[in-house]
């Protein structure tokens, strides 16, 4: 059985697995299912179907964080709404080189997104504009965390007021569980606060096991609209450029891919406690009902015998 075989089977048997009893931890279990079926559905199975498909960038972040206006900038136009109305991106968008379009063209996460050429994008990667994982719509963050899932890489938009919250930290530490590459981006950094901020952020880093991330840091411009510079994301241009590579971009894929694999166990150790945790449930259950049913039944079968039911 090939490895591609083998993750198929397991996606086949975590679709069957249910959980219809309502425990102390069956909402957790519920969500880790559906998170294990988007990582086996939009990423594993899709990467190992087609190795040579570009690398999925997906830009993500909290309300506000600049992602929009990242990703317009730098492809030197508008394909994805950025401005103030929240939230912005309303529906993902995944912009890939043209020459690329073959090789993504079966990716699960297509029926997802808005699907954007445009040939700024170096070919063997794409970038997807992802929602906000803080959305006031629950279908905008749970389609920011199927994408995430999706991803081969992760550049995750943060700014010099938000890169302390609780959320997106929750969200980086498991995708550091799950092998997940990132990247990330501090934006809107006023220079004076720019030693402090980036000092704090890279010890955070430290903390959570991502030391070896690339982080890049895109300077406050005050209140503007539309583009950025395209000096200010230099550094982000010339990264992705470099990352689209063949030997580069086949590295990262591998990386996530590898780091993914080995996580399934633990995930699939987690998911089958949950299932021993509903059959014990089950069978307590059946054991109060039948102490529950035992006088009543043995009532029936006295009135029955001593003819006072016929």
């Amino acid at each position: 059985m090939s490895l591609l075989d083998a993750v198929r089977d397991l996606r086949r048997d975590v679709e069957r697995t249910g959980f219809p009893l309502e425990i102390s931890s069956v909402e957790a279990a519920r969500a880790s299912r559906v998170r294990l079926l988007d990582q086996l559905s939009d990423h594993l199975v899709p990467r190992l179907e087609e190795l040579s498909a570009p690398a999925i960038v997906v830009l993500a972040g909290s309300t506000g964080a600049g992602k929009s206006t990242i990703v317009n900038s730098l492809l030197g136009t508008e394909v994805t709404a950025a401005g103030v109305l929240r939230p912005t991106t309303r529906r993902p968008v995944l912009v890939h080189h043209p020459d690329d379009a073959d090789l993504l063209d079966r990716h699960p996460v297509l029926e997802a997104v808005e699907v954007v050429e445009h040939t700024r994008v170096p070919r063997g990667i794409a970038l997807l504009d992802a929602p906000d994982l803080d959305s006031v719509l629950d279908s905008n963050r749970a389609t920011a965390h199927r994408l995430l899932e999706a991803a081969d890489l992760w550049l995750f938009v943060t700014t010099a007021a938000r890169y302390g919250d609780a959320l997106p930290w929750q969200v980086l530490q498991g995708a550091v569980e799950r092998g997940a590459s990132i990247a990330m981006v501090l934006n809107r950094v006023a220079p004076a606060s720019l030693p402090t901020v980036r000092g704090d952020l890279l010890e955070r880093l430290r903390e959570h096991g991502m030391q070896g991330s690339p982080l890049f840091v895109v300077p406050d411009v005050g209140p503007h609209e539309g583009l950025l510079d395209p000096a200010v994301l230099a550094p982000i241009t010339r990264w992705l450029q470099m990352l689209a590579g063949l030997d580069r971009a086949r590295t990262v894929i591998g990386r996530t891919l590898r780091g993914s694999l080995a996580a399934l166990r633990p995930w699939v150790d987690e998911l089958a406690e949950a299932v021993q945790a509903q059959a014990d449930a089950a069978v307590a259950l059946a054991a109060e009902l039948d102490i529950a049913t035992q006088g009543p039944e043995q009532a029936a079968r006295t009135a029955v015998h001593g003819g006072v039911v016929s």
